[in-house]
């Protein structure tokens, strides 16, 4: 039988690398600078290594060509080659507060943006209907997009990814109407998560006619150099596209330079769970082998400055490759090394302004070369180096290395580490690494990314939420098995070939019937043809000579390519910081879009690792500026100072599952809603000595502690608002940790009512008794929820919170595990003495402090110490992350393993939603708990990280703030202290030290 060949390419910022593989030979390879436009590049690189098998006289066939390209992600960072996209979200009620493209950066939002429309539709997590599609609706909506001149469209529906069959009808009515659509059903690119979903759909539909084009290009450069055979593209996963579906998903290749690499160095070393490091010109991308497949990231990422959840390579980047520039720093700088490596590089410029090749700049090439860990250029150039120079740059080079290797290190034990790339050099096979077991360089590691790209798998993958009570765990991940197995073969995959590589399982906090996320992927050979579809060698050799010609002048005629701008973190803002502004006249702090960025991540932060992430609301505020919204901040000082100011305060929030409200946004109007219900059955006392019956028209009921209303209509009882004492002007966050720090925002911008500097917890926490205001005797009733449908439910009396909890927790459920919730609005004296004070300041001065101490260089996690008189716990990386669902919460425990300071000692810390007990395990000592807030943040950046984000590797500092003086005393930490969650008498509270009260950002009167 003639030898089978396949050819994989791979485009890098500055080299295309392309290589033929035999089996598991390398049989030869070649290194080409990328063109601009990329393409040339290719063929070039192509026509290189098929000369090579001409001139070694090789017979056979090439049976395929696999080529991982940046066409797709550098059209979008240089926002070029996009079309608009049309956005049809089926949602029913629900999800209509944050429209499609509501994220977008503003540049990119202009060009793609088409439309958007919010029609009926969607499911609960449990598939079933939100809303009935409407074909009479969904008619109008296509007409109006086809005769608008659309082309290119979303089709998003709430948890689709649960249930797509609302999504596939809708596709099937499309083409029935409007033939010459181009469709993305968001199920088939996102995972659960309504936005980023949607935002990913909308970046795959918005490049297609790029793609269209650009598999063309790759067609025509491949047919002139006579290869026929069927061509594949590289996945971002580790696995093949077809071009037949990379038409449909060019998302998909996002990001697939690094994944070859990783999947080349495990083909070239044998080793399939290890440690990779790629060292480029400028940077070096690490990342995990797991089975031979690289890890894939658990947290939502950017793309050209737009939030996905597409699953992508866990990879970090670091600034060190063989052009980074090498300085030496003042010793007068602290916490600084001595010597200087990166971020900054000469990139592709190295060859000109390395010292070993005549140039001016002392770069990491220039050291190795010194330090005889290379050989190339003029070595004469660098013998004059300081060697005490050279030596403290390799220590620092391997320093970064080992870092890096420690952050993404699998276990706490020493891994295996191969390198691969050509920077390579910079590190010294024969040293220590630390928390290296071994180090490799495979055979042809220059080339590793392109051998990766050569190899010949497809995948199949399945993301849902089963709920466990339903049907039995493992009847749910044999269903998942063989879903994902038979994707796999669909794709093309060998069906005695595919193994299911990846099985993991995620119970979700506050949903019912133990709903858990299982995430099922299967691998499979891609099926090679000898004869069919391949082209043989013999009938490509008379070509060559043909098209050398015009590909090399093609690729010399090219410029050199760009490089897309680093922006700066993707998680932190980038706009001009601004003082607080003050109305003169009314004393009300007036928020800016950098005010809410600083609520956010102060929220987060006070948030204890609980409370919903606040980016949700972050957007709808910034919405409702962007809409002309006021925002006003008041002090609890304001209240009863003037007429306008004299009267109740309402506190609002959501509760549910986090979970949920990622995926099923809000309608808007909840809060609101539960709101109205709350005044108007206020006024209904007011007239009836606070008194209802069933002879009001009203079905009241009673039963577990509680007099309740099922479903209570304002309508039903003819009481105008009243307008004395008891009318609300102002509104007031019921906590201010995590997303529900954002929803008064949003209301007060809704109703014109200024917010109240307070909240009811001045942290998070899980259950609605926690209310500061009812540990000190206030009175909850009447209180409500309200869904998106327009649903309310109102408790009239309670025996006690905890009863108020217990029936709205399992009204929420009913309600599709979010809702919207309103008490008894609070009397001014009543917010001032039960209520913890200036929340929202001490907020934004949390955030603030953050966001400038990383803009300016300082450390974050000591700017938000000093502002907080709080402590650092530990600082280090997380070991061990153990999560379960109990009774509706998720409960768990994490380890940080210490570094520096904290170096030897392991940190537990266990959770209930929010951070509850820390202590070291060498004693097993409780060094902080409840109330005292035990919050985990980024150690390089301040920005906080939930519960449910936390995994191996990450890079934290744990840090323990003081709890407001209304949370400690004995009467609240019944409540809210250790033994409120379970824990045993021994678990004392101590406060780690004095609160903090500043003074208030809106002036007092």
């Amino acid at each position: 039988m003639a030898a089978l060949f396949s050819i994989g390419v791979d485009v890098g910022g500055t080299n295309t690398d392309a290589v033929v593989l035999q089996g598991d030979r390398v049989v030869c390879w070649s290194k080409q600078v990328t063109t601009r436009d990329v393409t040339a590049g290719v063929a070039r690189a192509v026509r290189a290594v098929l000369k090579q098998l001409k001139d070694k006289n090789l017979q056979g066939t090439i049976s395929r060509v696999n080529i991982g390209t940046t066409h797709f992600v550098n059209a979008l960072v240089q926002r070029r080659d996009l079309v608009p996209v049309s956005v049809v979200r089926l949602c029913g009620t629900a999800s209509r507060a944050l429209p499609p493209f509501c994220d977008f950066p503003k540049d990119l939002k202009k060009v793609v943006c088409g439309s958007y429309h919010l029609v009926n539709g969607g499911v609960q997590f449990d598939g079933q209907e939100i809303s009935s599609l409407e074909e009479g609706e969904l008619r109008t909506c296509i007409r109006t997009i086809r005769d608008e001149g659309g082309r290119n469209v979303v089709i998003a529906g709430v948890f689709s990814p649960v249930a797509p069959q609302q999504e596939e009808k809708v596709a099937e009515l499309f083409r029935v109407e409007f033939p010459e659509v181009s469709l993305t059903l968001s199920h088939e690119v996102g995972q659960i998560g309504l936005l980023e979903r949607e935002n990913a759909a909308v970046l795959n539909e918005c490049l297609k006619p790029l793609c269209h084009r650009t598999v063309e290009a790759f067609r025509q450069a491949l047919n002139a150099l006579g290869l026929t055979c069927p061509f594949y593209l590289t996945q971002n996963d580790g696995t093949l596209i077809s071009a037949e579906q990379t038409l449909e998903f060019p998302v998909r290749t996002f990001a697939s330079g690094p994944t070859n690499s990783m999947r080349g160095a495990a083909f070239l070393s044998g080793v399939e769970d290890a440690i990779v490091i790629d060292i480029g010109g400028t940077t070096s991308d690490l990342g995990c082998l797991m089975g031979g497949f690289p890890r894939q990231a658990s947290t939502r990422v950017k793309v050209g400055g737009v939030s996905t959840n597409f699953r992508m390579p866990d990879v970090l980047s670091i600034g060190l490759g063989g052009g980074s520039i090498v300085r030496q720093t003042d010793g007068a700088e602290t916490n600084q090394p001595p010597v200087q490596v990166g971020p900054t590089s000469t990139g592709y410029g190295l060859v000109r302004e390395g010292l070993v090749f005549g140039g001016s700049t002392l770069t990491a090439t220039d050291v190795a070369v010194a330090a005889g860990l290379a050989d190339l250029g003029d070595p004469g150039h660098v013998t004059s180096l300081d060697r005490v120079l050279v030596q403290r740059a390799v220590d620092r080079i391997h320093q970064m290395v080992e870092e890096a290797i420690d952050q993404v290190k699998l276990s706490g034990e020493e891994q295996p580490i191969l390198l691969v790339g050509g920077g390579t050099i910079l590190v010294d096979g024969k040293r220590n690494i630390s928390g290296a077991s071994s180090i490799q360089k495979p055979q042809h590691y220059q080339v590793a990314n392109a051998v990766g790209a050569a190899l010949g798998q497809v995948s199949g993958t399945v993301d849902r939420v089963v709920s466990l009570a339903q049907t039995s765990r493992d009847e749910a991940i044999s269903r998942a098995k063989a879903d994902a197995i038979q994707q796999a073969v669909a794709a093309g995959a060998v069906d005695s070939t595919v193994e299911i590589t990846e099985v993991s399982e995620v119970p979700l906090a506050y949903l019912p019937g133990n709903a858990t996320k299982v995430t099922v992927k299967a691998v499979g050979q891609l099926q090679d043809k000898h004869s069919s579809g391949g082209t043989d060698l013999a009938d490509i050799t008379d070509t060559m000579a043909m098209e050398q010609q015009t590909v090399e002048g093609d690729a010399a005629d090219a410029d050199p390519p760009t490089s897309p701008p680093t922006p700066l973190a993707s998680h932190l803002p980038t706009l001009k910081e601004t003082e607080p502004e003050i109305d003169p006249e009314s004393g009300a702090w007036v928020l800016s879009r950098w005010d809410v960025e600083c609520l956010a991540v102060g929220a987060g932060i006070l948030g204890c690792g609980g409370g919903g992430n606040p980016g949700l609301g972050r957007l709808q505020v910034l919405r409702a500026l962007e809409q002309g919204g006021k925002i006003r901040v008041i002090a609890p000082e304001r209240l009863g100072t003037t007429p306008a100011l004299t009267g109740s305060v309402a506190s609002v929030a959501f509760m549910g599952a986090p979970t949920i409200q990622f995926e099923k946004l809000c309608g808007g109007n909840e809060t609101r809603d539960a709101l109205r219900c709350v005044q108007d059955l206020c006024n209904v006392y007011n007239n009836n000595d606070r008194q209802l019956s069933n002879t009001d028209g009203l079905e009241v009921k009673r039963g577990d502690g509680v007099t309740y209303l099922d479903d209570y209509r304002p309508e039903q009882t003819d009481h105008e608002t009243d307008q004395g004492v008891d009318r609300v002007v102002a509104v007031m966050s019921a906590e201010i940790g995590g997303l529900n720090s954002m929803e008064p925002l949003v209301v007060g911008a809704a109703l014109d009512l200024p917010v109240v500097d307070a909240d009811g917890m001045g942290r998070a926490f899980p259950e609605l008794q926690m209310f500061a205001p009812f540990i000190y005797g206030v009175d909850p009733c009447p209180a409500a929820v309200a869904d998106d449908k327009g649903q309310r439910a109102a408790i009239l009396k309670t025996d006690s919170a905890k009863h108020l909890e217990n029936h709205f927790r399992a009204v929420c459920v009913a309600m599709g595990c979010s809702a919207g919730v309103a008490f008894a609005p609070l009397t001014a004296p009543q917010v001032r003495s039960t209520c913890v004070q200036y929340s929202l300041s001490r907020a934004w001065r949390l955030g603030h402090a953050a966001l400038h101490a990383y803009k300016s260089g300082t450390s974050p996690v000591q700017a938000v110490l000093q502002q907080e008189n709080g402590r650092l716990l530990a600082m280090g990386k997380v070991s061990d992350v153990q999560r379960t669902t109990t009774a509706g919460f998720a409960r768990g425990v994490l380890k940080v393993e210490g570094s520096g300071d904290f170096l030897g000692q392991t940190l537990k810390i266990d959770f209930q939603n929010e951070n509850l007990v820390a202590r070291f395990l060498s004693d097993n000592k409780v060094v902080a708990c409840v109330p005292d807030l035990i919050t985990v943040v980024d150690a390089d950046s301040g920005t906080p990280i939930a519960t449910e984000e936390q995994r191996y590797g990450l890079r934290v500092a744990v840090l323990v703030l003081p709890a407001p003086p209304l949370l400690c005393t004995p009467q609240a930490l019944k409540v809210v202290g250790p033994q409120a969650f379970g824990y045993p008498e021994d678990v004392i509270y101590s406060s780690v030290g004095e609160y903090n009260c500043n003074e208030p950002i809106p002036p007092k009167p």
